[in-house]
């Protein structure tokens, strides 16, 4: 059975059976739901180009994944944390132990025979009521200095400053490294994580300068400054900051090779991969063919959509 096309009264009849339908190009196609599991271009020809996850390419972006630079990258991260915590331990009024006539002048108490003093703050001991002697109760409170008697100067306001940068590029640093275990770093990144720890180190030896301050070396030399636990600590902190510092410098872990599903292999590193790359959107479009000479090309559907109807030639 023939049908009339409507399109136009020339059309010649065509067929309705299904051996010989005719195909009307809308310009469109219905798109099937997309795989999860497989990576696939759709073309405005019509055709499917599907490929296994293996051979598609690397997502883009930032990618995470576990130790891409081995156990070793944990090292100096370790290092670093130990520093930072050893140095955030203290509670601020246990930098170092104040003997001499001072004491007395700062507690308006004659029988304190020392004082746990800090960069802002102190501590007076308690003495034990059956036994005589004195103890520090860290419970208590911290008090206030008397600018009035304590002389902050240049050299104390210097140590307060460079203790706090020492906790700044030492904290930064600390977390910066813990980073390392699931990003890939490139080896000037390495160096720069290795940079902050390094001014932490200085900055936290430079805070040893407030020993130097006049409230241990007043009344002729009879007032004396002795390491705390908050002194010793940071001792401890610049000790694991210049190993991480050591780790850091001394070797940079190379990221490791992934082997990929196809037999490649990528380097994370690198940021390519072995893998033939995968042709584009605009590559895989079916080039028309050219009518030969004397041959009249047939008519094609449009981009805006319009149907043309063919009619076929039995």
């Amino acid at each position: 059975m023939t049908v009339p096309s409507s399109s136009s009264p020339d059309t010649p009849p065509t067929d309705t059976n299904d051996d010989h339908a005719i195909i009307e190009s809308s310009g469109m196609e219905n798109e099937a739901p997309p795989n999860n599991n497989e990576a696939s271009t759709t073309v405005t020809s019509g055709e499917t180009f599907t490929m296994p996850p293996s051979e598609a390419p690397p997502p883009s972006g930032i990618r995470c994944r576990c130790f891409p630079h081995g156990i070793y990258a944990v090292l100096p991260a370790i290092f670093a944390t130990f520093a930072w915590l050893s140095s955030l331990s203290q509670d601020g009024c246990d930098y170092a132990r104040l003997t001499g006539p001072i004491v007395a002048d700062i507690t308006n108490n004659p029988d304190i025979p020392f004082l746990d003093v800090g960069f802002n703050q102190y501590r007076e001991p308690l003495q034990h009521p059956t036994e005589g002697t004195w103890y520090v109760d860290y419970r208590l409170n911290c008090d206030q200095y008397n600018t009035d008697v304590v002389n902050i100067g240049g050299v104390w306001s210097f140590s307060k400053v460079m203790a706090f940068l020492s906790l700044v590029f030492g904290g930064g640093g600390s977390l910066f490294l813990w980073f390392s275990t699931c990003f890939i770093f490139t080896k000037g990144t390495w160096r720069w994580a290795g940079c902050e720890l390094v001014a932490a180190t200085v900055c936290q030896s430079l805070s040893f300068v407030w020993f130097k301050v006049d409230m241990c070396h007043g009344n002729d030399g009879q007032d004396k400054c002795e390491l705390n636990y908050g002194s010793k600590a940071n001792i401890l902190a610049s000790i694991f900051w210049l190993a991480s510092v050591v780790c850091i410098f001394g070797k940079y872990p190379k990221a490791k090779t992934i082997a990929t599903e196809a037999g490649g292999a990528r380097s994370d590193t690198e940021g390519t991969s072995d893998i033939a790359a995968v042709p584009t959107e605009l590559e895989m479009v079916e080039q028309p063919e050219l009518p030969l000479e004397g041959q009249v090309q047939p008519p094609t559907s449009s981009t805006s959509g319009t149907a043309v109807n063919t009619p076929e030639i039995i």
